[in-house]
């Protein structure tokens, strides 16, 4: 409770104490504005990637490409990665579902969901750079479980990695893909997961058709070159 209201205080002062309110969504730029009355600029993240060959990485954990669907995040509860641990239980595949990410002020959480974990779900804990970039470039599908949050860096980047991606249908999430991806309902969890996962599963031509949507979507609206340009321009805005 303590944390809920410094957060809620912290997300007040920046709307009075700042000289431009930045937000990563239109979703959240509208929820700044109706709830505090408080006009900001969206920027969004960049979403431009280098795709690896298959590796070391792939090898490190008996992945092979395209035979795995892919969560990354931190683990916790409002994250929702226990969704597609739930959904990944009951389908019918030999695919295996790899989960990366951790969190170390939410160990039981983490407990929880490893033990709820089948043999074809692999926890690989934190994995960044060349690592995060090898699986990220060569999943059979891309899963953005959480129900926080504004626009999600890992789904951006995703996109951009050339994945078809399946999102909880958040306003934020919707945001992001438009109509180049895939939604569950998050209200209903995995069941509702699991049903968009088995259509994907048995569909590879649908797979390749929207991770190729996505890609070109990620290029047009999440460039980091739209995005420094914006903030040069806010810059001299404020430098004037």
């Amino acid at each position: 409770a303590l944390a809920k209201k410094y957060i809620r205080c912290a997300e007040y002062l920046a709307t009075i104490l700042a000289n431009v309110v930045v937000t990563d969504s239109r979703v959240i730029q509208e929820y700044y504005e109706h709830r505090y009355g408080k006009a900001s600029l969206c920027i969004a993240y960049g979403s431009d990637v280098v795709k690896p060959s298959p590796g070391k990485y792939l090898s490190k954990w008996g992945l092979r490409p395209r035979k795995y669907v892919l969560f990354v995040g931190r683990l916790v509860p409002e994250n929702c990665a226990h969704h597609l641990v739930a959904a990944f239980s009951e389908l019918d595949t030999d695919m295996k579902c790899v989960i990366i990410g951790d969190a170390p002020y939410a160990e039981e959480y983490i407990r929880l969901l490893k033990a709820a974990a089948g043999d074809s779900v692999l926890f690989t804990g934190y994995l960044f750079g060349e690592g995060y970039r090898e699986l990220a470039s060569h999943a059979y599908a891309f899963v953005e479980t959480s129900e926080v949050g504004g626009t999600h860096p890992a789904l951006v980047e995703a996109m951009a990695f050339g994945n078809c991606v399946v999102v909880n249908n958040t306003p934020q999430n919707l945001e992001v893909i438009g109509d180049a991806g895939f939604w569950y309902d998050g209200t209903e969890g995995g069941s509702s997961l699991r049903q968009v996962l088995q259509r994907l599963l048995s569909d590879p031509s649908i797979v390749r058709e929207y991770g190729a949507k996505a890609e070109v979507r990620a290029a047009k609206c999440y460039s980091w070159q739209e995005v420094t340009t914006q903030y040069e321009e806010l810059f001299r805005a404020l430098a004037s």
